[in-house]
Order: structure tokens, then sequence, then C-alpha cells
């Protein structure tokens, strides 16, 4: 009897035992499907997020791209604009150097014909003393006239050196002559000055040496133009060449946008036609021919215009 219960309890019990471990298993998978539904949830909403924000950055970055060709094309317009306003600059100080230059030589040459005027007043014993009175103020007006254009066109031209000296020796020269105009003057009035007189030599000769430096400052006048034309247009060509040379070589933002992977249209330049099309023509220069015809003349009175002044007359209007 004892034989036959433990026979039939001991497989109860093991079915038994087989049942709480198929339940502890069944619990066990059904807590691990619910930790790998929300595990894969979770993975899902990470997803969700990296594809927006994946969005997000494509829109940043295209939005960064076009700001970078509007800011690439605002540098080229304010290189364009800044190329035109040192060209326009340029312009305005050549036409001002110019106008005083050609205001320097008129001032100079007025000078010179006003003291040949005076001079020849005061050794004609038939002029009348008004006659001679008139043509000392003009003389004297003359004389203020040329120092003050001297000094304005030194002070806003700044000439070379060369062109410098050659100014203070017209000024040395002319002051020279104006102590010897006055004592003629003097004698003239007093009645003291007598044909062949030693005076008389001085002031011939001082006459011709402010002609000769009147000569020598419309030379150097006509070669600092003629240079600093040339020395405007190697400069002119060379600022161009570089810029060009800058444009081939300096990459626009749409390279970079390649690289990224964002590729934007592709952004034509025309800073190459914009100078070319903002080339200035350089003033025509004075000639060699005329400065050396300019060196033949005469110093007798009355004297005619130089054909380096007339041709600084025709000077190019300001820009």
């Amino acid at each position: 009897m004892g034989t036959e219960v433990w026979v039939t309890w001991i497989p109860a019990v093991l079915a038994l035992v087989a049942a709480g471990v198929s339940g502890w298993l069944l619990w066990s998978a059904r807590k691990t499907a619910e930790e790998t539904t929300r595990r894969s949830e979770t993975v899902r909403r990470l997803t969700a997020a990296v594809e927006a924000n994946t969005e997000k950055t494509g829109r940043a970055a295209t939005t960064a791209t076009e700001q970078a060709e509007r800011a690439w094309e605002q540098v080229k317009l304010s290189r364009s604009q800044l190329d035109e306003a040192r060209e326009e600059r340029h312009a305005s100080t050549q036409a001002e150097q110019w106008e005083w230059a050609y205001a320097l030589t008129t001032a100079a040459r007025e000078l010179v014909n006003s003291c040949h005027e005076l001079i020849r007043m005061s050794l004609d014993s038939q002029v009348a003393p008004h006659y001679r009175t008139a043509a000392d103020r003009h003389y004297r007006q003359a004389g203020q006239r040329w120092q003050d254009t001297m000094i304005k066109a030194i002070s806003r031209t700044q000439p070379p050196l060369e062109m410098q000296q050659q100014v203070a020796t017209f000024a040395e020269v002319h002051q020279r002559l104006h102590g010897q105009l006055g004592v003629l003057l003097r004698a003239v009035e007093t009645n003291t000055l007598a044909e062949g007189d030693t005076l008389t030599k001085q002031i011939h000769g001082m006459r011709h040496e402010l002609n000769n430096a009147h000569r020598n400052l419309q030379r150097i006048v006509s070669s600092n133009l003629s240079s600093t034309s040339t020395q405007d247009q190697g400069s002119q060509t060379s600022s161009t060449q570089q810029t060009q040379l800058n444009q081939a070589v300096t990459p626009g933002p749409s390279h970079a946008a390649q690289q990224t992977q964002l590729t934007p249209p592709a952004t034509p330049s025309a800073s190459q036609a914009s100078a070319a099309q903002t080339q200035l023509t350089p003033a025509v220069p004075p000639s060699s021919s005329q400065t050396g015809r300019n060196q033949q003349v005469q110093a007798n009175p009355p004297q005619p215009v130089d054909p380096s002044t007339q041709q600084l007359a025709n000077r190019p209007a300001r820009a």
C-alpha cells in the first residue's frame, strides 16, 4: 500500500513542479517581451527624434549656405565699389594735380610777363609816370598771386623734390629781381639812371635768368605730369591683373557647400567685367617734342605763351 502511494504521489509532485516551472518561464517570457516592447518604442522615438534633428540640420545648413552666398555677393560688391572709389579718387587727384600745375605755370608766366613790362616801361623815358605806376601795381598783384598759388599747389599736390627745388629756384631769382626792380624804380623817379648803367645791365641779366628759371620750371612740371601718368597706367594694369588673379584662385562659398554634400547653385563671378568697365582713360601727358620747343624759346619780350602752358590748358576735366 505504501509503495503504491509513493508511486502515485511522485508523478503528481513532479507534474506540479513542472507546472510551476512552466508558469515561471511563461512569466519571465512575458516580462522579457514587455521590456523588449518598451525598448523598441524607445528606439522608435529616438529614431524619430534623430530624423527630425537631421531635417533641422539640413535646413540650417541650407540657410547657412544661402547666407554665405549672399555674404560672398556682398563682398564682391563691396570690392567693386572700393575699386570704383579708388579709381574715382585717383582720377580726382590726377585732375587736381593737372589743375594746380596749370595754375602754377600760368601764375609764373604772368609774373614773368609783368616783370618784362615793368622793366620796359621803367627804361623807356617817354612813358608817362602813371603808366609806370599801373605796371608796378600789376606786377605786385601778379607776384602776390604767384606766391598764393605756389603755396597752395605745393601743400595740396605734394610735388617731388626736384620740382620743389625748381620752384624754390624760381622764387629766389624773382626775389632778387624784385629788389633790383625797386632800386630801378627809385632811380627812374629821381632821374639818376643813365644809359648803359650797371643797374640796367644787372636788370637785363636777371631778367634772362628769370626766363631760364621759368622754362626749367615748366619743363619739370611737364616731365612730372608725364611720369605720373605713366606710373598710374602701370599701377592700374598691375592692380587689374592682381584682382583677376585673386578672383581666379579665391574659392567661393559654393566650393565649401559641395564638400559638405549640400550643393548650392554656382555663383558666377562678374568682377572681371566690372573691373574692365570701370577702368579710366589716363590723361595724355605732354610730349617731349613740345618740351624741347619750350627750351628753344628766346627770352626777348614780349614772349608768347609756351606750348607746354597751352598743353596744360588742355588738361582733362574732373571726373
